[in-house]
């Protein structure tokens, strides 16, 4: 899902600014944050706030099913699909040998027999419900 955010941020910065007057002062501190990239001084956030303002619907990435159906190996990115998890987690997992993996090439493969085995063995039991 996107997210469309809104925020609103209240920041207070001081400054002593050499001028004639009031005006002149406010004037000086008027042109220079008109200016792009004005560097004023140290902005101090007093207060923020996030609002949602839109949701919309993402097409979720299609599932693998991690079954003895279809092909014998899959691609990390596949594996990572069909759990559920981060690319990275996987890609960790079989970089540190944690996870059975087969190169081909400069590319790595996890078998659903070696993906299967890795969700067995780090199973842990739940308790039953009331």
């Amino acid at each position: 899902m996107r997210f469309k955010v809104m925020v609103t941020r209240v920041q207070v910065m001081e400054r002593w600014v050499k001028a004639a007057d009031e005006e002149d002062a406010a004037a000086k501190i008027h042109e220079e944050l008109d200016q792009p990239y004005a560097y004023v001084g140290h902005w101090d956030t007093k207060s923020s706030e996030v609002e949602i303002v839109e949701v919309q619907q993402t097409k979720a990435a299609p599932s693998v099913a991690v079954d003895a159906g279809g092909p014998p190996l899959l691609t990390l990115r596949a594996a990572a699909d069909s759990l559920g998890v981060p690319y990275s987690a996987i890609y960790n997992l079989a970089r540190r040998g944690k996870i059975g993996c087969t190169l081909i090439g400069s590319k790595r493969y996890i078998s659903r027999e070696d993906l299967l085995a890795f969700i067995r063995a780090n199973t842990i039991p739940g308790v039953a419900g009331d």
